[in-house]
C-alpha cells in the first residue's frame, strides 16, 4: 500500500492533471447540451456510481449533524451553485479564462480560513506566494483584447462560483473531519444533480438538444474522472491538508491546459507562457513549502 507520504502529492498531481482538461471537455460537453442540462446529468451519472461504491463497501447512511452540514455544503455551494455558474460561465468565455478566474480562489479560501473560521494563520509568506502565483496565471491566460459585455457577465458570473467552492472547501475542512468521503460525495451529487436538472427544466425546456459522439463522451469523462474520481481524491486531501494549501490546485490548472493543448492540438506557446508557468511554480512554492 502506498504510504501516506506518497499518496497525498500523487493525489495532488491526479487532480491537476484531471481537472487541468475538464475546462476544454466542459466546453466540449456544451457543444449541443444546455449547460444546466449537462451539468446536471455529468452529476446524476457520478452520483449513481458512488452510489454502487457505497453499496460495495457497505458504508452505512446514518448521518451525524456534520456529516448533513457536509452534504448540503457540497451539494448547495460546489455541485449545484459553483458547476451551474462555471457551465453557464464557459458559454461566454474561454475555458483558459475561466481557469484564470478559479485563480482567485486560494486567496478566497485564505482570507475566508483566516477571518471566518480562524482555522488558518495568514501569512505574509503565504499572500505573496499566492499572488505571485496569480500573476503568472494571468501572463499564461489574460486576453489581449477587449472585453464583451456577455464576456463580462461570464467573468461575473465565474467569480460567484469561486467564491461560492471556497465557501464549500472552508466548511468541509471545518465540519467534514470524520465524514465518509463516499457517501458525502454520493449524497452531494445527487442533490447537485436533481437542483441542476430542475433549474433546466425551468429555464431551458424549449433549448433545442443535440447530441454527438463527442458531448456524450465530454459528459462521462467529467463524470467518472472529473467527478467520482477527482472529488474522492480531493476531500480526502481536505482531511489531511491546510484548506488554502490545497486551494493552491487551482493555481495549476492553466499550466496543465497550457501542456495538454501543445502535446494534443500542437499549440505554441508564446514567450511569455514560460515566465507565468515559472512565476505559478514559484509563488506555489513560496506559499506551501516550509522555511
Amino acid at each position: 500500500m502506498m504510504r501516506e507520504g506518497l499518496l497525498v502529492p500523487a493525489l495532488y498531481a491526479l487532480i491537476c492533471l484531471i481537472w487541468g482538461s475538464t475546462w476544454l471537455a466542459i466546453k466540449i460537453g456544451l457543444a449541443g447540451v444546455p449547460p444546466f442540462l449537462a451539468a446536471g446529468l455529468r452529476f446524476t451519472l457520478a452520483s449513481g456510481v458512488l452510489f454502487g461504491l457505497v453499496a460495495m463497501r457497505g458504508t452505512g447512511l446514518k448521518l451525524t449533524r456534520d456529516d448533513k452540514i457536509c452534504i448540503l455544503s457540497c451539494g448547495l455551494l460546489s455541485f449545484a451553485l459553483s458547476y451551474a455558474c462555471v457551465y453557464w460561465a464557459e458559454q461566454y468565455i474561454s475555458s483558459g479564462l475561466a481557469a484564470i478566474l478559479y485563480c482567485m480562489m486560494p486567496l478566497a479560501t485564505a482570507l475566508l480560513s483566516r477571518f471566518w473560521t480562524r482555522s488558518e494563520t495568514l501569512t505574509r509568506r503565504k499572500i505573496g506566494g499566492i499572488s505571485i502565483a496569480m500573476a503568472g496565471t494571468a501572463v499564461l491566460f489574460w486576453p489581449g483584447q477587449g472585453v464583451s459585455r456577455a464576456e463580462l457577465a461570464g467573468t461575473a458570473v465565474a467569480l460567484l462560483s469561486v467564491f461560492s467552492a471556497a465557501v464549500n472547501l472552508v466548511m468541509i475542512k471545518r465540519h467534514g473531519k470524520h465524514t465518509d468521503i463516499y457517501v458525502m460525495n454520493a449524497l452531494g451529487m445527487a442533490i447537485g444533480a436533481v437542483l441542476l436538472l430542475l433549474l433546466s427544466r425551468a429555464v431551458e425546456s424549449r433549448a433545442a438538444v443535440s447530441w454527438s459522439r463527442d458531448n456524450v463522451l465530454a459528459i462521462v469523462y467529467l463524470a467518472l474522472a472529473g467527478s467520482v474520481t477527482t472529488f474522492l481524491s480531493y476531500y480526502y486531501l481536505v482531511k489531511v491538508m491546510e484548506a488554502t494549501k490545497l486551494s493552491l490546485i487551482t493555481l495549476i490548472f492553466p499550466i496543465v491546459a497550457v501542456a495538454l493543448g501543445r502535446i494534443f492540438l500542437h499549440e505554441s506557446l508564446p514567450a511569455s507562457a514560460w515566465s507565468g508557468t515559472a512565476a505559478v511554480f514559484a509563488g506555489v512554492a513560496i506559499a506551501i513549502v516550509p522555511v
